[in-house]
């Protein structure tokens, strides 16, 4: 929809960056129209996947999954409400609450002796929740590491001799999109895994596969390279949709069900 000098030819303007737009030229608090639907659309993409994860869940962390969800949705009503730099949205404010909410979820609906598995699933589940705002966890305003985070090396190994981590200006930018890539990942893969039995469960490998392609760009310091065009993305996006459904209508054909799952055969 955009480019580095604004809307893309082919898209109607519709006044929506006006009336979006602030007494200093920012929208909602972002640099650019460019920049603010990169950030909320990646949320709404996350908030979809880890919705139609919660629809297949099974009972014993769907309550969990529901928190995931939950916490996409603050951090978009958080951008359209201009509130990024108020208190309320403090990485400090909302790791507690989401944790005091897991907590409480997880005592009301695991009931009886707690098996490990399940305690790591809600400790998982807990854990994508804080990735929209780790960078922020990790990091503070000014880009340097909290004095709580152990020093392993990271942000050194991922530093050139320019100063450019992995070919961003910081390493909590780098944190910022690689944790919202992969909040949105795992949302997608979780639906994935518990779709078993559902017809459009393979098609859900092509968003899941798109947000590890992103993730892959970020980590290999591609973004700047034809790696991370759209129409490179747009193709794969094509190709991966067309490959499933090829082997969807086959698979289908062969077991003797058709495309709405009655069984021709009988």
């Amino acid at each position: 929809m955009t480019d580095s000098e604004g809307l893309r030819s082919w898209v109607p303007d519709l006044g929506i960056r006006e009336m979006l737009k602030g007494p200093e030229g920012k929208i909602l608090g972002y640099s650019s129209y460019r920049v603010f639907l990169y950030t909320v659309l990646i949320f709404v993409f996350s908030v979809i996947g880890f919705g139609g994860w919660y629809r297949t869940a099974p009972r014993g962390y769907r309550t969990g999954i529901l928190l995931v969800v939950i916490s996409g949705l603050y951090h978009i009503t958080m951008i359209l409400a201009d509130l990024r730099r108020h208190a309320i949205n403090g990485s400090e404010i909302k790791l507690t609450i989401l944790t005091i909410s897991f907590l409480i979820a997880a005592m009301v609906t695991l009931r009886g002796p707690l098996k490990l598995r399940m305690a790591m699933i809600w400790t998982g589940l807990w854990a994508m929740s804080l990735l929209p705002f780790v960078y922020d966890l990790v990091t503070d305003s000014a880009g340097s590491v909290r004095s709580w985070v152990p020093d392993l090396g990271v942000e050194s190994f991922l530093t050139d001799s320019q100063g450019m981590v992995r070919g961003l200006r910081s390493y909590r930018l780098l944190l910022y999109l690689f944790g919202t890539y992969l909040f949105s990942h795992l949302g997608w893969l979780g639906w994935f895994m518990d779709g078993k039995g559902r017809q459009y469960r393979p098609f859900l490998l092509v968003p899941a596969a798109l947000s590890l392609y992103q993730i892959i760009v970020i980590l290999m310091s591609w973004r700047e390279t034809d790696f991370n065009t759209p129409n490179i993305k747009l193709y794969i996006t094509l190709c991966l949709a067309i490959l499933l459904a090829v082997n969807f209508y086959y698979n289908n054909r062969r077991s003797g069900y058709g495309l709405h799952g009655e069984n021709k055969t009988t």
